[in-house]
């Protein structure tokens, strides 16, 4: 079991320490092969938002970095930990730069079968909302995104005081990635899970001239298979919110349908 963290943190402090805290936890499991990729250590140009990713393909990117070499890195995992501390109540630059160079990703998801976790790192403010938008991202991304972890510490160059969260959930979270890789649970879906795919082949079925790439990829993957529920088969669906998506994307549609005739 292949188990990758990508680190947003710019020096081997807080995020590291936790960072290895978890990768320890995961140990204990003879069959986790963990590894850390420090963001910091690798040529990660910044997106200047060419849009040619989105038109010709990712590999047509004029960027020559580290890009691929951790797509690979992705691919090969089974599960992927996105780790940094908060800034200005966000992600670090590192971590902002590494999912701005797989911006395509949002278009054409791949990480199906594979899951994900967050940690963050605060001095104070900010876990929440940095949290979220890693679980935003995993998920767009395609992963399942079983949990997220939060932790109040002192930056290193300081003499801040910060009190701990009150509750500790590492070891619950840890072990339910770890259970969830094992077990290759199913993917079990939210309303905004299914509203989310539904939406998106609604659009990209009118996209064939426009976006003839994102089109094509769709296409391949059969997503725009009426008989298809979400992007990959491995998932547990409630037959009610089901019924309910198809009904409002049902009503949706038709309103496209003559917004693109007039």
């Amino acid at each position: 079991m292949k188990i990758v963290a990508i680190m947003g943190s710019p020096h081997a402090g807080n995020t590291l320490e936790q960072l290895e805290m978890i990768g320890e936890k995961l140990g204990v499991h003879d069959d986790v092969d963990f590894g850390i990729i420090n963001l910091k250590e690798l040529d990660l140009k910044a997106c200047t938002g060419c849009f040619v990713c989105f038109i010709k393909g990712d590999s047509s990117c004029p960027l020559k970095d580290d890009r691929q070499m951790l797509l690979e890195k992705l691919d090969a995992a089974d599960g992927v930990i996105f780790a940094t501390p908060v800034y200005s109540m966000h992600v670090s630059y590192l971590m902002k730069a590494f999912i701005d160079r797989f911006a395509c990703t949002f278009h054409r998801p791949r990480f199906f079968c594979k899951y994900a976790m967050g940690v963050v790192v605060t001095g104070n403010m900010g876990a929440k909302e940095t949290l979220s938008y890693l679980k935003m991202t995993a998920k767009v991304w395609g992963f399942d995104y079983v949990g997220g972890l939060a932790y109040a510490m002192a930056p290193r160059n300081t003499s801040m005081k910060v009190s701990a969260f009150k509750k500790d959930r590492t070891d619950a979270v840890v072990e339910e990635f770890y259970q969830a890789i094992r077990s290759q649970r199913p993917q079990r879906l939210s309303f905004s899970d299914l509203m989310m795919f539904q939406m998106m082949r609604a659009v990209y079925q009118k996209l064939e001239t426009m976006s003839p790439y994102d089109y094509q990829y769709w296409k391949e993957k059969g997503w725009f298979e009426p008989k298809t529920k979400y992007f990959c088969e491995n998932v547990k669906i409630n037959p009610l919110k089901q019924a309910v998506v198809r009904f409002v994307t049902w009503i949706i549609k038709r309103q496209m349908e003559k917004a693109f005739k007039d």
